[in-house]
């Protein structure tokens, strides 16, 4: 089977960014053809390495790299977002006439973005792809995903596959050596991801109250960064909450692998737990509260919103979590590293290949015409999102 991944990678860390460097090496690593796309300049695509297996792309001008395209073909393109979708038809069109396309969810709120006043021409593309999109060429993360675009689109999504996020689990501690009162997160600081706010909030509570001397260490940036920083420097807390920004991801580890806790959403949570850190998942647009951590909570929750499961405050649970003792702090570290198993790219990715095969041939039209209103959408998006969609 011949793969082509395709996602416009435009930072470090970014969960679907992740993904798609683990999907990469394994696919090829396990007898499978995969490229990856390659937009513009990447640090991250450039360490993968298999540099004959980057696929470039210049999404305004296909034709540019056609003497390169014409030595290929591929039985599966994989859209790591719902606008790769767009480049996706038109590669399709142009050269890879016999791929079958497959799009992933990785957002509860992904395919939707109405708009006050006037439909944008985004949501008109989106809802054309999905509605036109055969179910089984749908891959959701998880039942949530599923779920909600249900009930924006009225579409049966019951042919959908739902798999987990493939994650790298070192299935071990990566130190025996922690420290009690560090905490870390890693992720990109956004309107949806308001967790690290709650958290820094917690921290002063607890400090100020307890005698806890908790630090907190955030690695990523992103459009709340500044917001962020603005109110460490208010809480004049700089010196218990450290700022790390964009770091290589090779590095991620030498700053965690030291950690008491994680709090964090999505891929990173489960990469956390699988070096042996307890750690609390954090929710989707919430900034007080968390689910449990993750040892504790079913398979594939991971931060979707409206899961029927307990929240809790913050600082209650970093309280709990800072009072254990030394033999129950371990049985954490242990049903964390038991849960993260779950998701061990050596589990999930053969799901994707069964999904491939189960998939419909799905041809759309899309011109260079319809990327340009696309792009210039996102001008109205800014100020005209509905309340509630803004989770860019």
């Amino acid at each position: 089977m011949k793969i082509l991944l395709l996602k416009e990678i435009i930072t470090n860390i970014h969960g679907t960014v992740t993904l798609a460097g683990r999907l990469f090496s394994y696919f090829n690593n396990n007898g499978y053809d995969c490229y990856l796309s390659k937009y513009g300049e990447s640090e991250i695509i450039d360490s993968y390495g298999s540099k004959h297996k980057i696929l470039p792309i210049n999404k305004w001008n296909l034709k540019e790299y056609e003497s390169f395209y014409k030595n290929l073909d591929f039985d599966i393109i994989y859209c790591l977002t719902s606008y790769d979708a767009i480049t996706a038809h038109r590669l399709k069109k142009l050269y890879f006439k016999t791929a079958k396309i497959f799009i992933g969810v990785y957002h509860p709120r992904q395919f939707m973005i109405p708009t006050y006043f006037i439909n944008n021409y985004q949501e008109y593309l989106y809802t054309k792809i999905i509605k036109n999109t055969h179910p089984a060429n749908l891959i959701f993360m998880d039942d949530a995903c599923r779920k909600s675009h249900h009930e924006y689109y009225n579409l049966n999504f019951d042919d959908s596959s739902i798999i987990p996020l493939p994650m790298i689990i070192n299935k071990k501690p990566l130190s025996d050596n922690y420290e009690k009162n560090k905490i870390v997160s890693v992720g990109r600081i956004t309107a949806f991801k308001p967790y690290p706010f709650g958290v820094v909030k917690a921290i002063k509570k607890l400090n100020d109250t307890t005698g806890l001397k908790l630090t907190y260490h955030i690695i990523g940036e992103g459009h709340e960064y500044d917001k962020l920083k603005k109110l460490v420097a208010n809480l004049k807390m700089q010196k218990n909450v450290i700022f790390y920004g964009t770091i290589p991801y090779s590095e991620i580890n030498n700053i965690i692998k030291d950690a008491y806790c994680f709090i964090g959403m999505g891929t990173t949570v489960g990469e956390a737990a699988g070096i042996g850190l307890p750690s609390l998942v954090a929710i989707i647009d919430e900034e007080n509260d968390s689910y449990d951590l993750l040892g504790r909570l079913p398979n594939n929750i991971l931060g979707e919103p409206g899961e029927d499961l307990r929240t809790i405050p913050y600082e209650e649970s970093l309280y709990n979590l800072c009072n254990l003792t030394p033999e129950a702090y371990q049985r954490e570290r242990e049903l964390s590293l038991k849960k993260a198993a779950y998701y061990a790219v050596e589990n999930v990715a053969e799901l994707f290949i069964k999904a491939f095969k189960k998939g419909a041939d799905d041809t759309l039209k899309f011109s260079t015409l319809d990327l340009l209103l696309f792009e210039a959408t996102r001008i109205q998006l800014k100020f005209f999102l509905k309340k509630g969609y803004r989770h860019k």
